[in-house]
């Protein structure tokens, strides 16, 4: 692989992305690229250089799970214990569910969680008084029934790593695997960043022909910190691919091999729809011309992160960007990368092929919710079609096919159509939950 061409190509799809900065690190046959363009924010001369660091977004998932595993391989944890063994924060829990939900199930996003539970008070950074407020609220679906991208689940297991390393999240993470890694720690929260390193401001890219990039700040609660809480640069990731490949000189000692194993092995109920083409603990699967490859995705206010890396090749790939529109340069970097032999695993959603479902469309309408976020889902036009509707003015036409999969089109621009279906209850047939974009809304009322 030569770099100029791979290095001229990101130069090239930030300038077309409106992306301000960008990293890119490729470790493949045992040599390691590192290559950066642009700035830490517009406007200014600051150079993103291979140490800047980048907000990771649910990237830190991957951290916070590997320490998780960390702990099991101790033997101060079990992954298939209820965390409520843990946690006394569970003895107030008004959902009965919740004494079920097990270590595995947080960490494969299976436990029926909401998505974004947010105390009154976004700056308290307590993550014992954020785990005694999410033990209030109630489960989506049974535990380990299926998949539903939680946030508040990370939360929770930031407070299982407190309760058993007896130090806070951060301290732990830094002190077992980021120092280990030879990572300078970079913690997010409120807006600013604690740490010694150069961190890239974020920034907005509306979507049109003149698109300008503006900064942004960040709003990250501080429950959400062992969610998304971790900023560093695309040698960090590479760094932890290397870990869970088993190439870093103390991969054995920080993370033996059936830990290793374990996370990366999917589970079955896991079935990340629109999102990945798998999940094990803490880790998706992306599929690729070569099989399999692991890591996560992450954006943040501005911002987005990508870690893939292939166990049978031992090569890894990271990207870091400081727009919001890196997730779009990520997709056309895959592309790149696979022209030049690196076939890079990335879920690209399928559009169904079964029969559009035109009659019958009550089944499906009523309002579903997930946490305080809440969609509506009536009949429109004729009553042939289905039209999707949020509290945030989101408008999408759905597509509706006999699999129950449809694809929804935003009615005010013209961005790509979301993925999503809906699930019934096996014993009933009834429609019971939405999947949209990874997470699971409970249907709350039919229209």
């Amino acid at each position: 692989m030569e770099a100029q061409p791979v290095a001229d190509r990101l130069r090239g799809l930030a300038h077309d992305h409106s992306v301000p900065g960008a990293q890119l690190t490729i470790h493949r046959a045992g040599e390691t690229l590192s290559m950066t363009t642009g700035v830490t924010r517009v406007g200014t001369a600051g150079p993103v250089t291979t140490d800047t660091a980048f907000a990771l977004g649910s990237v830190t998932k991957a951290f916070t799970a590997t320490v998780i595993a960390q702990l099991v391989s101790e033997g101060d944890l079990e992954w298939d214990d209820p965390v409520a063994e843990y946690l006394a924060e569970f003895d107030g829990a008004v959902d009965e569910k919740m004494s079920a939900i097990t270590v595995r199930q947080l960490l494969s996003h299976t436990a029926g969680l909401v998505a974004d539970h947010e105390l009154d008070d976004a700056g308290e950074s307590s993550l014992a008084r954020y785990t005694a407020s999410a033990a209030t609220t109630l489960t989506l679906h049974d535990p380990g029934h299926c998949f539903s991208y939680s946030n508040t689940g990370y939360g929770i297991l930031g407070r299982v790593i407190e309760t058993v390393g007896d130090m806070k999240w951060q301290a732990v993470v830094e002190n077992s695997l980021l120092r280990p890694l030879g990572i300078d720690p970079v913690f997010l929260g409120g807006g600013s960043a604690a740490g010694l390193r150069t961190v890239a401001d974020g920034h907005a890219v509306r979507p049109g022909r003149e698109r300008t990039a503006r900064p942004v700040g960040l709003y990250l609660p501080a429950g959400w910190a062992p969610a998304s809480a971790l900023a560093g640069s695309a040698d960090d990731l590479v760094a932890l691919a290397a870990l869970h490949l088993g190439t870093h000189p103390d991969a054995d000692s920080l993370l033996p091999a059936g830990e290793r194993a374990e996370m990366a092995a999917r589970i079955p109920a896991a079935d990340a729809f629109g999102m990945a083409d798998g999940w094990g603990l803490g880790l998706a699967h992306y599929a690729s011309p070569d099989g399999i490859w692991l890591g996560h995705d992450g954006t943040a206010d501005g911002g987005s992160a990508h870690l893939r890396f292939h166990p049978a090749t031992g090569t890894a790939v990271a990207l870091t960007t400081n727009a919001t529109t890196g997730t779009l340069l990520w997709a056309d970097l895959v592309d790149t990368l696979r022209e030049h032999g690196i076939p890079v695993g990335d879920h690209r959603p399928a559009v169904s092929t079964k029969p559009a479902v035109t009659t019958g469309l009550d089944r499906f309408t009523g309002d579903y919710r997930n946490g305080d976020t809440r969609f509506a889902v009536r009949a429109h036009g004729d009553g042939t079609a289905l039209r999707l509707t949020d509290a945030t003015g989101l408008t999408a036409d759905l597509a509706l096919h006999g699999d129950l999969a449809f694809t929804a089109r935003r009615t005010d621009t013209d961005t790509a159509p979301y993925t999503g279906r809906f699930l019934t209850d096996p014993a009933t047939g009834d429609v019971v939950l939405m999947q949209l974009g990874g997470r699971s809304a409970r249907r709350a009322t039919a229209a």
